[in-house]
């Protein structure tokens, strides 16, 4: 099983269980701000709902960016998180207008084919951080 993240939309995350090439089965979040707090119990109510564990995944796909700055950047941290532990590879894909998810997944399943475990990926931001106030001249 593949499991599928996406949390570079904007107030919207959403992740998704793969079995070979098949959605198995998917769940979403949506709130105004903060979504990305979710996610870890957004996967596990994934898994239990499928009841298998995370010793049961082969690979993590998450969109790498652009997006909001502290979802994009927690998703990876997630990924490569799981990745380590789990000793599976994870692939980053870059989000392009006008692709769908199941283009995402598609091009991220072909991508995992070729990673190696090991590899980490780097999320990709829309722009600079506007994580604190502007310093006064």
């Amino acid at each position: 099983m593949v499991l599928f993240i996406n949390a570079a939309k904007e107030k919207e995350l959403s992740v998704y269980l793969i079995d070979r090439t098949k959605i198995k089965n998917r769940l979403k979040q949506k709130g105004d701000f903060k979504v990305s707090e979710y996610l870890l119990l957004l996967v596990d109510k994934l898994l239990k709902k499928n009841k298998i564990g995370f010793g049961d995944l082969t690979g993590i796909i998450t969109v790498s960016g652009p997006g909001p700055f502290t979802s994009v950047r927690i998703a990876v941290a997630v990924a490569n998180t799981l990745s380590y532990s789990l000793k599976i590879p994870v692939v980053g894909i870059e989000f392009k207008k006008r692709q769908s998810e199941e283009q995402i997944i598609k091009q991220g399943l072909s991508a995992l084919k070729k990673t190696k475990i090991g590899s980490y990926i780097k999320p990709v931001y829309g722009g600079e951080a506007n994580i604190t106030r502007p310093k006064k001249r």
